[in-house]
């Protein structure tokens, strides 16, 4: 989805430009155009991991994210969509997301639950197409982004902004979160090659300490 941002952005232009009168700002999940009457669902607590790759697959490529993470964003719109690139029609290695919220910022926890709604509601192709696309706009999420993803997925944009605003996913996230902390997740991205931790680079990104790790267990 590279061309996410770039539309995204001209929509909110041709919106500015007609309300400019009345600008408010995002305030809330129910101010969105999509008018949505949000509705507070009963807490999930268990939610299978999203995954992409088989299940056969030799490598399991785990890595613990928090979408408020510049560093999670560089490596989910670089490194790792390359990775995915190089190694899926191999069928010999599989990606897991797992939820990291440090948190950065407020919206940590509300697009991770946003996208564990797109998840849910959807499948695992429409999460790792939503989250990749929250990460391209990550220095411009409000409310109505988060909204205008969801319906870009195939998703209800107001079921993701309720389950978003109402954290209906908080016990999965924490449930990763502690997952991370026990496999010796310290800061994010945390990647792992099966069970080895990756080392942070000094330099060059990420993609070659991963993929290096992925061709020495294959």
């Amino acid at each position: 989805m590279p061309s996410t941002r770039r539309a995204y952005l001209t929509t909110v232009g041709t919106a500015a430009a007609v309300g400019l009168a009345g600008c408010a700002g995002d305030t809330g999940p129910g101010t969105t155009s999509h008018s949505c009457e949000l509705t507070e669902r009963e807490p999930v607590a268990d939610l299978s991991q999203p995954v992409v790759g088989p299940s056969e697959a030799t490598v399991t490529v785990d890595v613990f994210e928090d979408f408020a993470c510049p560093h999670c964003a560089d490596f989910a719109t670089g490194g790792l969509s390359q990775l995915k690139t190089d190694y899926l029609a191999g069928e010999t290695v599989r990606f897991r997301h797992f939820d990291f919220p440090i948190p950065v910022s407020d919206w940590s926890n509300r697009v991770a639950n946003a996208a564990r709604s797109v998840q849910q509601t959807q499948d695992d192709a429409a999460f790792f197409e939503f989250s990749l696309a929250a990460y391209e706009n990550q220095a411009d999420y409000s409310w109505q982004l988060i909204g205008d993803l969801a319906d870009e997925v195939g998703a209800d944009p107001c079921r993701v902004l309720s389950d978003a605003s109402n954290a209906t996913y908080e016990q999965v996230l924490s449930a990763n979160r502690q997952t991370g902390i026990d496999r010796g997740v310290e800061s994010t991205p945390g990647i792992f090659v099966n069970d080895t931790l990756i080392e942070p680079p000094e330099s060059g990104g990420w993609y070659e300490p991963v993929s290096s790790a992925i061709d020495d267990a294959l």
